[in-house]
This record gives C-alpha cells, sequence and structure tokens, in this order.
C-alpha cells in the first residue's frame, strides 16, 4: 500500500515538474536566501516574455505540490523543492556528460571525434595486450574521462591517462611497448612494409624524423600556452617540422646570386658564347640553389630573373635545347622535396621590348616559356611572377604576343604591378625593396571563424580576443627567431652563403627580417558573426575591414615601438586550409568544406567591375601580400576581357588560376 501511495506522489510531482518554466522557477530560487518578490521574479524568470506565460499559474502548482512557499516578501523554495531540485540538476548533468562531444587533437594535428573503441584497439595492436585486459583498461579510462571537465583533448594528454593506469595495473611492459618513437611503432611498420613507390628510403628517414621535430617543438621548444593555440586549431603554422629549425623563405636579387657566382668561378667568362660555357653556369647556378634549399622551408624567390639570369642566354636557333636543360633543372628542383608546393618563384620584368616580337628580350623570354609548357605537371613548375605594368591594350591585339601570353597562362602565374606594387612571393608575402635581398623568417595565421564562434555575436569581445591572439602571434616570432638563430649559427655553409650573398651582417639580416601576420577564415567569420557574407551588404564588408584593419593597426604600431618588420599579408591556397582545425567535424557529422584563400567568396554574384572595387578596399590594408584570384567562368565573360579588364584597374596583382573554361 505504502509503495502504491509513493508511486503515486512520484507521478505527482514528476507531472508538476513537467514544465521547463517550473524547473526554471526552483533554480532561480535555490539561489538566494531572501525572498524574491512576484515582480522580480517574473522578469528574471521570463525575460522580455513577461506576457508569454502566466507565471501565477506554475508558482501556485509549486505551492500545491509542496515545492515552494510564499509570504508577503515573495517566494522561497522549500527544503522538499530543494531536494528534488538537486536530484534534477544531477540528471542533467549526466544528460550532458552523456551527449558530450569529447574531440581530440591526433598525432597528425587533426581534429576528430574522441572514440573510446580505439583505445582498445591502440592497446591490443600496438601494447599487444590481451583483449579482455584491454576493456578493463578502457573501462577504467573513460570512468575517469567522465569524472573531468575535459572537452578537448590532446593525443599525448591521452597517452598519460593510459600509462598511468597500466602501471597502476603492473602492466610496465606493455607502457614500454607504447613509448613514442615519433611516429606510432604501427605506422613505422606501415611505411616500412609500404609497397607505394614514393616511399623511398629517403622518404621513409624524412617521414620519421619530421614527426619527432613536430613534437619536440609543440612539447619541448614553445610553451604550453603558445603550442595550444596551434593544437586548438586558433591559429596556423607553417612546414611544422621545420619551423624551429629555418626560416620560411628566401628573397634574392639575381643580381646578386650572378656577381657571386662570377667571383667564386674565374673559369667563367665574362661573355659567355661557347655550349659549355652554357652547361658550366648552368650547372653551377643550380647547385648554389641547391646549397640554398636546404635554408628555407618555402620558396626562394629571385629578382629579376629574366634580365639578370636569362639575358646571359643570348642563342642561336640550333642551340635552343639549352632552354629545355634549364627547364628541366627547374622541374627538379620544385620537385626536390616531393611535396606539390613551389620552391622556386622567378620575377620576369618586362622593358620596353618585352612585346616586341623582333626584341632579343621577347624571343628568350618565349623560349624558355616553350620549354616550361612543355611540362604538364603544374606542380614541378616554378612559379613566375611576371610584370604586366608594361602591357597595353593594343599589345593584346598582336597575334604574337597573344600567343605569348596564353604560354604564361599555361604555368604557375601572378601578375603583378611593378610601378604600383611590389614583388610577392609564392605564399603571397611581399617584397618592398628588389634591390635588398632578404630572408622571410614566418607567415603566421590566425584563425578568424573560431574567434567569430567563441565572441558569439559581440563585437567587442571579438576585437578583445583578436587582440590576445595578436600579442602571441608577436611572442610566437621571437621564438622563431631565437631558435632558427641559434640553429643555423653553427653552420659554417649558412654563414658563408649570408655573409658573401646578403653583405649583412647577422645581426642585421635577423632584425631586417619579414614577418608576415596572416589569418583564414575571414569569409566564415564574417558569416557567422554578421549572419551574411562579406560581399552582400556594407555593414558585413564594414565588420570585415574593421577586422582588418585592427589588425594593421597594431602591426604598424608594434613596427613603430620596436623598428621591426611585421606586415599582414592574405592567406594563401595551402594545407592548412584543407586541415579540418576547428570545423572539421560537426555534431550531425556533416562534413565542412575547408577555408578559401580568396578574399571575395567564390559563388559572389557580383560582376566583375563590382569585385575589383571591393578587392581594392582590402587592398589598402593588406599591404604586405594581396592578389585577386577570384572565379571566372567563360561562360559569362571571355579571357581576353578579364585580362583587359584588370589590367586597366592596375591592380596589384591577380592571377587567372582560376579561370574556368
Amino acid at each position: 500500500m505504502d509503495t502504491d501511495k509513493n508511486q503515486t506522489l512520484l507521478e505527482k510531482q514528476l507531472k508538476t515538474l513537467g514544465q521547463k518554466v517550473r524547473i526554471d522557477i526552483l533554480k532561480k530560487l535555490k539561489n538566494t536566501q531572501i525572498p524574491i518578490p512576484f515582480s522580480k521574479l517574473q522578469k528574471e524568470v521570463l525575460g522580455i516574455n513577461l506576457s508569454s506565460v502566466n507565471l501565477s499559474f506554475h508558482l501556485k502548482t509549486l505551492k500545491r505540490s509542496k515545492l515552494i512557499q510564499s509570504s508577503e516578501e515573495g517566494y522561497l523554495i522549500s527544503l522538499l523543492g530543494e531536494q528534488i531540485l538537486n536530484n534534477i540538476l544531477s540528471i542533467e548533468q549526466i544528460l550532458i556528460n552523456q551527449n558530450k562531444v569529447r574531440m581530440i587533437r591526433t598525432s597528425k594535428y587533426s581534429k576528430e571525434k574522441f572514440d573510446i573503441k580505439k583505445i582498445e584497439e591502440y592497446l591490443v595492436n600496438e601494447g599487444e595486450l590481451e583483449r579482455y585486459l584491454a576493456k578493463q583498461i578502457v573501462h577504467e579510462v573513460e570512468e575517469r574521462l567522465s569524472k573531468t571537465n575535459i572537452d578537448y583533448m590532446t593525443a599525448p594528454l591521452m597517452r598519460e591517462y593510459i600509462n598511468a593506469i597500466l602501471l597502476e595495473n603492473g602492466l610496465e611492459e606493455v607502457r614500454h611497448k607504447l613509448t613514442r618513437l615519433g611516429t606510432p611503432p604501427s605506422e613505422a611498420f606501415q611505411l616500412f612494409d609500404s609497397n607505394i613507390t614514393k616511399i623511398t628510403p629517403e622518404n621513409f628517414i624524412t617521414r620519421l624524423g619530421s614527426d619527432v621535430s613536430e613534437q619536440f617543438l609543440l612539447l619541448n621548444l614553445l610553451p604550453k600556452n603558445l603550442a595550444d593555440l596551434y593544437l586548438t586549431g586558433e591559429i596556423a603554422l607553417l612546414n611544422l617540422n621545420y619551423w624551429s629549425l629555418r626560416p620560411l623563405s628566401l628573397y634574392l636579387n639575381t643580381k646578386n646570386l650572378m656577381s657571386f657566382l662570377f667571383k667564386k668561378n674565374s673559369i667563367l667568362p665574362t661573355k659567355i658564347e661557347k655550349s659549355r660555357d652554357y652547361s658550366y653556369l648552368l650547372l653551377k647556378f643550380f647547385h648554389l640553389l641547391y646549397q640554398l634549399k636546404q635554408f628555407f622551408s618555402e620558396d626562394l624567390l629571385l629578382g629579376d630573373f629574366n634580365n639578370q639570369f636569362l639575358s646571359h642566354f643570348d642563342l642561336p636557333e640550333h642551340k635552343l635545347y639549352f632552354f629545355d636543360l634549364l627547364a628541366f633543372q627547374m622541374f627538379g628542383f620544385n620537385n626536390f622535396l616531393d611535396d606539390n608546393k613551389i620552391h622556386l618563384s622567378l620575377e620576369f620584368c618586362s622593358n620596353a621590348d618585352s612585346f616586341n616580337e623582333s626584341s632579343l628580350h621577347f624571343k628568350i623570354n618565349n623560349n624558355i616559356l616553350n620549354s616550361l609548357t612543355k611540362q604538364k605537371n603544374i606542380h614541378n613548375k616554378p612559379l613566375i611572377l611576371f610584370d604586366y605594368a608594361k602591357i597595353a591594350q593594343s599589345d593584346l591585339e598582336n597575334s604574337s604576343v597573344k600567343n605569348y601570353l596564353s604560354k604564361l597562362f599555361e604555368q604557375n602565374l601572378i601578375f603583378y604591378h611593378k610601378t604600383s606594387s611590389d614583388l610577392l612571393n609564392s605564399t603571397l608575402i611581399k617584397i618592398e625593396n628588389p634591390k635588398e635581398n632578404r630572408i622571410i623568417l614566418d607567415k603566421i595565421l590566425i584563425n578568424l571563424h573560431m574567434i567569430s564562434v567563441e565572441s558569439n555575436h559581440n563585437d567587442d569581445l571579438f576585437f578583445e580576443l583578436l587582440q590576445e591572439k595578436l600579442v602571441s602571434i608577436f611572442e610566437l616570432f621571437k621564438f622563431k627567431e631565437s631558435l632558427v638563430r641559434k640553429k643555423l649559427k653553427s653552420i659554417r655553409e649558412w654563414n658563408s652563403l649570408t655573409s658573401q650573398i646578403f653583405e649583412k651582417s647577422e645581426e642585421e639580416i635577423y632584425s631586417q627580417a619579414v614577418k608576415s601576420i596572416s589569418f583564414f577564415g575571414l569569409n566564415k567569420a564574417i558569416l557567422n558573426h554578421c549572419g551574411i557574407e562579406l560581399d552582400r551588404t556594407k555593414n558585413s564588408t564594414s565588420f570585415a575591414l574593421k577586422i582588418l584593419s585592427l589588425i594593421r593597426q597594431i602591426i604598424n604600431e608594434n613596427n613603430e615601438k620596436d623598428n621591426d618588420y611585421y606586415i599582414l599579408s592574405q592567406p594563401h591556397n595551402d594545407m592548412y586550409l584543407k586541415d579540418s582545425w576547428y570545423n572539421g567535424i560537426t555534431l550531425n557529422e556533416e562534413k565542412i568544406k575547408s577555408y578559401s584563400s580568396t578574399i571575395i567568396r567564390k559563388n559572389s554574384p557580383l560582376s566583375l567591375d563590382k569585385k575589383i572595387v571591393l578587392f581594392k578596399k582590402f587592398e589598402t590594408i593588406l599591404n604586405g601580400g594581396i592578389v585577386f584570384n577570384n572565379h571566372f567562368n567563360i561562360d559569362e565573360i571571355s579571357l581576353t576581357k578579364v585580362f583587359s579588364k584588370l589590367i586597366d584597374s592596375k591592380i596589384s596583382a591577380f592571377t587567372l588560376n582560376n579561370y574556368s573554361v
């Protein structure tokens, strides 16, 4: 009988608490020791929706069930109400934990949903633990994790949990088998046993060594707060395996390289006429490039390449095979690391004879373009930076110039306006003074999309978080410079080359190094924060410009204070845009598209003229490197018209690689 009575009381209380507003009332009353008047309770529980709910009715129901008490001063929760509410809160926490999505940053630094079953397989396959013991360890790991508030974990943290439990259970031998080599043993075996032709002995060592270098950087060389910025996807670092070992890129004026070559090789005549001299010049030139290649991660940019190097190849028609040999050397250099990145960027400067088909300048440029066009794999080709300042509308009507330009379009190519802007390299970093050799220390990028999610439509919070990230990035650059200087200082070859080619002291080389700050996820950040795309309204455009203007302002202030060389550059198309980072997995398992390097989104309905006007607004802010790389479609506008409009606009730099045929 008592059981039936209790069951009835339980059903009655559950029915009473079956509406959210009543639990909200109990929660509000639980947090106070003094009665709350009706008017105040109504405002705090219902907010602006005062007329949407009959609060008096719900209060009477709760009072009838003895869950609250009332007096002239207001309402209080009863002892029974507090006890029942505590149990409800416990149930809520259980449900939260049950539905909580834990994320883990893997050994490959991609973010994925945490799967406890993978630990069991890890223990069985790599620790050679019996299945029943693996299940026991997994159960203990799961139980301990449930008692924490950890939402995001790293692979090293997960290993710490597992190793501690293994030691507590006397399984030291298993723990020893799971000690990291830089790459998990199972992956090392897969590489070793692989039939993939690209996994050469050299690549095998490189892959294993890269993992060790990355982990050494993140776990030992950088402070935890800065390493976590990368691990959580708040920033992107390029070439992580070499980050602490060498600068990102080098810029050298080809004239300096040629002077260095002629000084070091007295056998080379001032005027090159014989075939053996051409061959010797080619071999010595690329031998020097390979010497330099070990001291940068991304690309070597050679300024005024056609005038200072190609001009030596005043070849008769029957010796044009030297251009094929030159192109072959370029392909080999660019494909040396087998990573589908551009490692050689070449400036082609224009002059008065650039588009005169009878001029030597035109013929030499045309010959090397012919040789480069024979290679169809675009990843093997160098990047060509072509000065379009001298191209006139009349040139576009000349059939030989059209043919010349068509060969250009088949290359990795950026057109830039030499008289109104500066040279760019493959990572879209600007070189202000093409006569002065520089190292480009690095490019570090801020995830603007993640900031927009964290700020939750609050402008002030967005800019506060952005400034915090910039402070951390300045700190990261200091670590980068310190680590690179320490590593390269003892290398005799680096010191010899830099002292002779750069003609600067070590202190000057680093104090004048270019440091590029960039971003990614701008379009997604604007869509999330403003509710509409960057190119759709003045407000969304204005907010995007405000974000970049703040970054530029802080950079300028830092440069003035420390006499430094920080710049603000556009994101370039690279692997960090394809990595999942923050938004790779959603709760409903939808696949999120990768970030884009374009300032104006691919599917923007704006006309080309309006895109150019909008782009120029960003061009004035991104003084450290920006290129117009929007998508065009042949059904909408012809290539000649696109090219003509962009030339007329005198836009700083553009590429037509995204022109769809």
